[in-house]
């Protein structure tokens, strides 16, 4: 089933890349509209990291192409924020000033970036540790300094690849949990890898099932509306057989 809308901000069209002569990933086409957190689940070494470097422009496919609000930025960086499962931050920097990391290569001055940073610390809950640095820090506040240097960078579209995957299981739930807080005040659009069911569906909006030897998307599945309570809305019968449902197309 295809549920595309008008408002896509990022589209990404029959894209194929290959690594040694044989395709990695395959004819992908996804979309990810306005405000929606869609999901990348797949296998580890599935392919879906090189698929996520193609839409950052890191990697040029050999066919396909993508498209940013209807424009085609195949092959350019610097169009979308990326944040990678390792929080890399500087460590002879404070929170504010990994912050403003990408506000500097975009050639704004440090004053006037770290005005903006420090705006942003309530929003995400860091406002108690604009001076700390990154020793200092547990690893999911840590991974919230990182979510907001990607959001920093690219307030519109974030590619974020299995962001939680480092962490313990309790400290992963309240992230996940944080995450949905956070995109609730910035209204931006996500596009998440994982390779765990629940996570991807607790998250998400849709889902795209990718998974083969070269790796394509074999369903889209629209995920139910969670209400106020997504935790609780994980445990009824809906979601359990959605959960089978995943678990056999995997």
């Amino acid at each position: 089933m295809n549920f595309y809308q008008n408002n896509s901000v990022l589209k990404v069209e029959q894209v194929t890349k290959e690594y040694n002569h044989k395709n990695i990933i395959e004819g992908i086409d996804i979309h990810l509209n306005q405000g929606e957190f869609v999901s990348i689940l797949g296998p580890s070494g599935c392919g879906k990291s090189t698929l996520f470097n193609v839409i950052a422009g890191l990697l040029l496919p050999e066919q396909g192409k993508v498209f940013v609000n209807d424009v085609d930025v195949t092959g350019k960086t610097g169009i979308v924020s990326y944040m990678y499962q390792k929080d890399l931050l500087l460590p002879w920097r404070n929170v504010v000033d990994n912050g403003i990391l990408p506000l500097e290569i975009r050639g704004m001055k440090k004053d006037e970036a770290r005005e903006k940073v420090i705006e942003m610390l309530p929003v995400f809950g860091l406002q108690d540790h604009m001076e700390k640095y990154p020793n200092q820090l547990s690893g999911g506040m840590k991974q919230r300094v990182s979510l907001m240097r990607t959001y920093m960078f690219s307030k519109e579209i974030m590619l974020l690849d299995e962001p939680f995957g480092g962490l313990d299981a309790i400290t992963r739930l309240k992230m996940q949990k944080y995450l949905l807080e956070i995109l609730k005040k910035i209204h931006g659009s996500v596009l998440f890898i994982t390779h765990d069911i629940d996570e991807a569906i607790f998250l998400s909006d849709r889902i795209y099932i990718i998974k083969g030897f070269p790796a394509h998307i074999v369903e889209e599945i629209k995920v139910p509306a969670k209400g106020s309570d997504t935790q609780e809305a994980m445990n009824t019968n809906e979601f359990r057989d959605l959960r089978a449902k995943v678990l056999k197309l995997l």
